[in-house]
């Protein structure tokens, strides 16, 4: 056999031995999250995620949403940012390769009419956070797209009654971590404020800024009771204590 005969040979095997990896692995992600149940393992919870609005902006200012002025027509409140299965590398789930970094290739999220609607009261730019969240989150979450955002809506209302005050009584300064947590253990129960922290980012010449608010819960699958009507007490009493990873920051 010649030397080109025998490397084509090899290359070709190698090709063989990818595709074949590629489709054991697709098989092994579906089936594994097509039960719900199998997503419920004992380190399995979810982070409700939220967004001050001003703080956004700040750290992306060329973000169509800003650039826009929807979110500054938005005020001083929490958007809603996601809802995202832990543990945090539960992402993409049975969500081909080359869907994953191409978002324009995917199918549209379908969403009904007035989970849509809710959506929008809750956050900016719906499409394209609808599109994100879904496939990069909610195909882990074991719940329906109408169920996931639902539930993140409905939970998102009552974090934002709780924190935003919280948030504006801070703009312009700096806020603690141990200030949110004290609020959140005043108004929803003792214990409760173990399972906030905030999501930080440095930015040139403002320090550490506070752009996210992050609320620890069950797995999403447990979030949507019979009837649905899972409070955010009860939500976070279910879910494990977050360790502090951004202890104070300024707040836009």
């Amino acid at each position: 056999m010649r030397r080109g005969d025998a490397a084509v040979l090899s290359i070709s095997a190698a090709l063989g031995a990818v595709v074949v990896a590629a489709v054991v692995f697709s098989g092994t992600v579906l089936d594994r999250n097509t039960d719900p149940a199998a997503l419920v393992s004992e380190d399995a919870s979810s982070l409700l995620v939220l967004t001050w609005a001003p703080s956004f902006c700040a750290g992306e200012g060329d973000n169509p949403a800003c650039a826009s002025g929807e979110v500054a027509k938005a005020g001083q409140t929490l958007l809603l940012h996601g809802l995202w299965p832990q543990p945090r590398d539960r992402q993409y789930c049975g969500v081909p390769q080359d869907q994953r970094a191409r978002e324009s290739g995917r199918p549209p999220v379908q969403l009904s009419d007035d989970t849509r609607e809710r959506l929008q009261s809750a956050t900016v730019n719906t499409a394209s956070l609808a599109q994100h969240e879904w496939y990069a989150h909610g195909t882990c979450s074991g719940v329906s797209p109408d169920d996931y955002f639902d539930d993140a809506v409905r939970l998102a209302e009552q974090a934002r009654t709780v924190l935003d005050p919280v948030l504006r009584d801070a703009a312009g300064g700096r806020l603690t971590l141990a200030t949110v947590r004290a609020r959140v253990d005043e108004a929803l129960g003792a214990g409760t404020g173990d399972r906030v922290g905030l999501g930080c980012r440095s930015s040139t010449g403002a320090g550490t800024m506070v752009v996210d608010i992050r609320l620890s819960l069950p797995p999403v699958v447990d979030l949507g009771a019979a009837d649905g009507t899972l409070t955010l007490v009860d939500a976070l009493h279910k879910g494990p204590p977050l360790a502090a990873q951004c202890r104070h920051g300024s707040v836009p």
